[in-house]
């Protein structure tokens, strides 16, 4: 009874954390007002801001809003080719050049401190260059935004083939929990594919953990109190990595920020994914129960499927794979991170 309770709360965990999101992806809040808007893109790999910069000029958005592309380190002819793009925008666009990070920071981190430097507006969108974002994502991230609301978390799916195919099905169980838990007024986490937040709180977030090499979202939203963050159906989407040493390389520089999670978070995650783990090793142990891992993976399923994750169908045969590597990614993030993998 304790086995199959155990995997009866943690699919219905993930079932209603699913379902949250399905109805956030559906929901259309009239607002009276949408706030002003600086989007902050930082960028260190050529080529990739132009395609960004071609479909933000497509966004419909009814507060004035601005984009504040960031070159970190781009080299001249690449920072010709951006600055001619700008040019062609319709919304208001300006460039930051940065050509050495500053010593003590993290190269995105001080990347966007630059951007902040300039933005004009107090609320903040940051977007990762490699993302696609629709129409009307600004609309769709800003709705939930009233009094007293500082952040608002949306969603940032990945899409792969081969190990891709695991970064995209671990990013979704991930987006669906952290954008979950926000909706239930327990956020904890942000992703830097796509998030906005006031100006103010991730300026403090971006002095306090400078010297992290990550963190720039998850880390400055330890700082604001659950009650003040929104949850979004908006979405931004990007490639996964290609090869399954960038990705344990990216894992790695994410787990850094774990150690600054709130004692709280971490425990309610452990209990969770440990919860997970029991029950495979019970079933593997005994050689019975295996209905209870199962109902749980099935659940996993449902989440995921509810949620619209550009997954493949495929993707769910990771999941017992993902279980291990769990188990390993403590031990991968004792080691600090001090280089910028791409």
């Amino acid at each position: 009874m304790a086995i199959y309770g155990l995997a009866g709360v943690l699919g219905l965990y993930w079932i209603s954390l699913g379902l949250t999101v399905w109805r956030l992806r559906r929901r259309r809040v009239r607002c009276a007002s949408f706030p002003a808007v600086s989007v902050l893109v930082p960028t260190h790999r050529p080529g990739e801001a132009e395609r960004l910069l071609e479909r933000l000029d497509t966004l419909q958005y009814e507060a004035p809003w601005e984009v504040v592309l960031i070159m970190d380190r781009l080299p001249e002819e690449s920072r010709r080719a951006v600055y001619e793009r700008l040019s062609r925008m319709r919304v208001a666009a300006k460039g930051v050049e940065i050509s050495q990070t500053a010593a003590g920071w993290s190269p995105k981190k001080y990347a966007l401190l630059r951007g902040l430097e300039v933005a004009q507006y107090e609320w903040v969108v940051v977007l990762d260059a490699d993302v696609e974002v629709d129409r009307a994502y600004l609309y769709q991230l800003m709705e939930g935004v009233a009094e007293g609301v500082v952040a608002v978390v949306g969603l940032g799916w990945l899409r792969g083939e081969g190990v891709g195919t695991l970064a995209a099905w671990e990013a979704a169980l991930i987006q669906i929990e952290s954008v979950g838990r926000a909706a239930w007024g327990h956020a904890y986490m942000s992703t830097g594919r796509g998030w906005a937040v006031q100006k103010s709180w991730l300026k403090q977030g971006l002095y306090l953990w400078r010297e992290v090499i990550s963190g720039d979202d998850d880390l400055t939203l330890q700082l604001i109190p659950p009650w003040r963050v929104r949850a979004s159906g908006a979405e931004t989407i990007s490639d996964a990595p290609r090869s399954l040493l960038a990705y344990l390389r990216k894992k790695q520089r994410h787990l850094q920020t774990g150690w600054y999670y709130r004692r709280g978070v971490l425990l309610s995650l452990g209990m969770g994914i440990g919860g997970y783990w029991a029950l495979w090793g019970v079933a593997l142990l005994t050689g019975d129960f295996w209905a209870a891992p199962l109902l749980v993976w099935i659940a996993r399923m449902v989440a995921v499927f509810l949620s619209g994750a550009p997954v493949k169908g495929h993707s769910a045969a990771w999941d017992g794979i993902l279980v291990v590597l769990q188990m390993v990614y403590p031990l991968l993030g004792l080691r600090r991170v001090k280089e910028w993998w791409t």
